[in-house]
């Protein structure tokens, strides 16, 4: 048996879902190694521990978007190092894109909420930082908080000339997501532990935003 913290027991149970959806408290508990008391003082029942495990991965989900640098370089350019990001997440795209997924849209609201209070708890330095604050900057910033992150990008790529102008952004976003989805289960039909597969399935999946929404010459 393991003595693991909170966060820790939620991003193993993530782990153990991915690969069984339909995972019990006993079978979450021997996966993970520890007892089943453990996890019911924890989070008091499975649907719980499962809540918790599918906001975590929205969580992630999002910071990967993050970490792709969104803001940087052209629009397209930076769709692909989305999908590059988002692919080192196998077991959230499971959870996310399976016949009965565990992490959506109302995961996604349910881990935003989560951040937003974190983010209104005060904290020392907050009195200065709200003296020194632009309250035009703070709502131009909230704006962008609100936005999807991919139609936010779609709509930077179009205006530098990246992303074709005349598609839809609402169905550029659609189809980007379902295309790293589709990237994916292929993947995982072929085995997601294989790294040659991987890397195909992720060159597939940026081929194909690359061919579908780019405009620019000889992309």
């Amino acid at each position: 048996m393991r003595r693991l913290g909170r966060e820790a027991l939620v991003g193993e149970a993530l782990t153990v879902l991915a690969a069984n959806p339909q995972a019990s408290m006993i079978e979450l508990s021997q996966s993970i190694g520890v007892g089943r008391t453990t996890l019911y003082r924890h989070f008091g029942d499975r649907e719980a521990l499962v809540a918790a495990a599918a906001r975590l991965g929205a969580r992630r989900f999002g910071e990967a978007i993050m970490r792709a640098r969104p803001d940087e370089g052209t629009g397209l350019a930076a769709l692909e190092r989305i999908c590059a990001e988002l692919f080192t997440l196998p077991d959230v795209l499971t959870l996310l894109f399976a016949d009965n997924p565990i992490i959506t849209d109302k995961t996604f609201a349910e881990a935003d909420a989560e951040s937003r209070a974190d983010d209104a708890e005060p904290r020392p330095d907050d009195a200065e930082s709200r003296a020194d604050a632009d309250p035009a900057a703070d709502q131009a910033q909230g704006a962008d908080d609100d936005g999807d992150p991919l139609e936010a990008v779609i709509a930077r790529g179009q205006a530098d000339g990246s992303i074709d102008a005349s598609v839809p952004i609402g169905w550029a976003a659609m189809f980007v997501f379902l295309t790293i989805g589709s990237g994916h289960l292929f993947s995982v039909s072929a085995g997601v532990d294989d790294p040659t597969v991987r890397a195909q399935s992720l060159e597939l999946t940026i081929g194909a935003v690359r061919k579908t929404l780019g405009s620019m010459p000889g992309v």
